[in-house]
């Protein structure tokens, strides 16, 4: 188990995108609608509004299924940069009660608010209060969904146990009983290949997966299997980390100690592929483009990284994703490319949807100086074309394995956080 000492809010807004346009928009309240990207070819429902999810409509589902569940649902574009003031406006309202905030993604965030509450009765209070000024300050129709708990994955759980708009309070001494309520891809980071694979090896609920030995976890998922050995005990440790910019590199007006950079803290891309794909190859060459975007900011920034996290998207819109850490800091694309194909080489990557990396472990300055003088002519090499990027622009120079890699805008998805 996880510091039981430790309290934890997750507060997740419901029907964000579609909240957002019914509040700002009084035609579009009390009616079923689907927010969509402007892209109609590949499009999905970003988000369904609360009133389109009661008649069977969910998020991520392509838009002629959603019209022909239901028929009268209206569609509409979203605007990122509306939902992002938005997000930035209720982090501010979270940050007045802790400055331990960390936005999960657009619409979620987590909240260590275990010095302010000092138990769970201050914790629920202090819960009430930030839906009172989220009412308040965000309007009637955007509301919020909260979990209390010992640790972040079980406070993500909790906030999901009553939607629309509910407050769910787990103790330490309750999370394998809110485990044991749950189906398995109701926790964060089981999707339903992962359910179907562990359906496979005759696990369908969480007392089974605790009780599976953990060696053959991970024997079958690598690291993974030791992280869900973790979750089915409500252990797997994830501090909150506080920032209040949530996009591409993430702004903080807090101090932080040692080499670590205040004005970061990850540099990261994902691409949307123009058609789902199972070939390595084509993966391989838009990762390590991705790699290289990622690399440039990095160098452009004067900072480097010691920890690569790699991600994949499905189909069946169920992710999956893994960290590295490396040996020295680096800030050169081929180095992330390399560490990150190494995360994903071996997962079966079938019917890839989305493709991406970041980093993290950040640090100020350029790494030291290579003891090797073919690593000693890269960074010579970098260090020039990033003065012609400079000049002329992120595109000047492409490396040969990308040739055939061309990455366009793409607006259906809504990946706020690394979307190209």
């Amino acid at each position: 188990m996880d510091n039981p000492s430790r309290i934890i809010l997750h507060i997740d807004m419901n029907s964000y995108f579609a909240s957002v346009e019914q509040q700002a928009n009084p035609f579009l309240r009390g009616k079923p609608i689907g927010i969509t990207g402007k892209n109609q070819e590949r499009s999905v429902v970003a988000t369904a509004s609360i009133e389109a999810k009661a008649l069977g409509v969910k998020t991520a589902m392509s838009t002629w299924e959603a019209k022909k569940i239901c028929p009268s649902i209206m569609f509409w574009s979203g605007d990122p940069e509306k939902y992002s003031d938005i997000m930035h406006r209720f982090n501010t309202i979270y940050e007045s009660f802790t400055p331990h905030v960390e936005p999960f993604s657009v619409d979620e965030s987590f909240l260590d608010i275990t010095e302010e509450a000092e138990d769970y009765f201050g914790a629920t209070c202090m819960a009430q209060a930030i839906r009172s000024r989220l009412h308040e300050e965000l309007g009637e129709r955007i509301t919020a969904s909260i979990g209390i708990a010992p640790n972040n994955l079980m406070a993500k759980l909790a906030s999901g146990h009553v939607k629309p708009n509910g407050l769910t309070v787990v103790r330490p001494e309750d999370c394998l009983k809110l485990l044991d309520d749950s189906e398995l891809d109701d926790l964060c980071g089981i999707g339903p290949r992962i359910k179907e694979r562990l359906h496979a090896m005759g696990i369908s609920n969480f007392k089974q997966l605790r009780e599976f030995p953990r060696e053959n976890l991970e024997h079958e998922f690598h690291s993974y299997g030791t992280w869900l050995h973790e979750a089915a005990w409500a252990g797997v440790r994830s501090p909150v980390v506080g920032f209040s910019e949530y996009k591409g590199v993430s702004q903080s007006s807090k101090p932080t100690t040692g080499d670590l950079t205040p004005d970061a803290k990850s540099y990261g891309h994902s691409y949307t592929l123009p058609e789902n794909t199972s070939d390595a190859c084509v993966l391989k060459r838009y990762l390590f483009g991705l790699a290289d975007k990622v690399g440039w900011r990095m160098r452009r920034d004067n900072v480097t990284a010691r920890r690569v996290t790699a991600f994949v998207r499905f189909g069946d819109f169920s992710s999956h994703g893994e960290q590295r850490t490396f040996h020295e800091p680096t800030a050169d694309g081929m180095q992330l490319f390399h560490m990150a194909w190494r995360i994903l080489e071996p997962i079966c990557l079938v019917d890839v949807r989305l493709i991406g990396l970041s980093a993290s472990l950040l640090s100020h300055g350029s790494t030291q100086p290579s003891l090797f003088k073919k690593e000693r002519n890269m960074t010579s090499v970098l260090s020039a074309l990033d003065e012609l990027q400079k000049r002329y622009g992120s595109g000047v120079w492409k490396r040969g394995a990308t040739l055939q890699t061309e990455f366009k805008s793409r607006s259906s998805g809504f990946h706020f956080d690394h979307e190209v």
